[in-house]
């Protein structure tokens, strides 16, 4: 891994439990020596379209623009970021060099999950632009699975068909979050810092 590198983690609806894969990827990667921007989105269980567009330009602005940006977000984490992908025009160079949208939710907003906070309707559905996609990052693709409570693959691939960027099948794997066994994922630390390829490799057996 490059040491000018920086990481921006984007978290779903209720933000992460001390488990969770982005907890530990956040302690990984600053042990590593990488910069690593970890914001906290406003009332995460309780969730705001706008409020969260608003933490996550203000994050943006702070990072630097003389070195390579991931970007890895989680659930909600992702559908704010296609928000904010679609709201960009032709930049000079993408913003980012690499994202990462894993497990993102495909929620109808007149019937959304039982267990979904307040707020995260007004999230769908996103906006899908694969203009906005490529303006914002060099590489971006969706990690899903055959077995999430939030979204089937074929609704996750509706996605990345629209988006025009590739998605990858992890299969068995839920959520992809501390539930289904994604507490430390030892595969996406390695992805980060460049000594991982593509496609995901599941969480190690007990």
């Amino acid at each position: 891994m490059s040491t000018n590198e920086t990481f921006l983690i984007l978290h779903g609806w209720g933000g992460n439990k001390p488990a969770h894969w982005q907890e530990h990827l956040f302690t990984a990667l600053t042990e590593a020596g990488a910069t690593v921007h970890y914001p906290k989105m406003p009332e995460p269980t309780a969730p705001n379209l706008e409020a969260w567009q608003a933490r996550l330009k203000e994050e943006l602005a702070t990072l630097p623009t003389d070195q390579p940006i991931t970007v890895l977000c989680h659930s909600l984490g992702c559908i704010n970021w296609m928000h904010y992908a679609a709201t960009l025009t032709a930049p000079a160079t993408p913003f980012a060099d690499r994202v990462l949208l894993v497990a993102p939710p495909y929620v109808i907003p007149e019937i959304p999950p039982s267990d979904a906070p307040p707020g995260v309707p007004g999230f769908f559905p996103p906006p899908l632009s694969p203009e906005g996609i490529t303006f914002a990052s060099n590489e971006t693709c969706v990690i899903a699975t055959d077995s999430d409570d939030y979204a089937t693959f074929e609704q996750s691939k509706a996605y990345t068909d629209r988006l025009q960027i590739p998605i990858y099948l992890l299969e068995k794997a839920g959520h992809i979050s501390p539930y289904w066994g994604y507490g430390e994922w030892q595969w996406v630390i390695d992805w980060c810092l460049r000594r991982a390829d593509l496609p995901p490799q599941p969480k190690a057996t007990e």
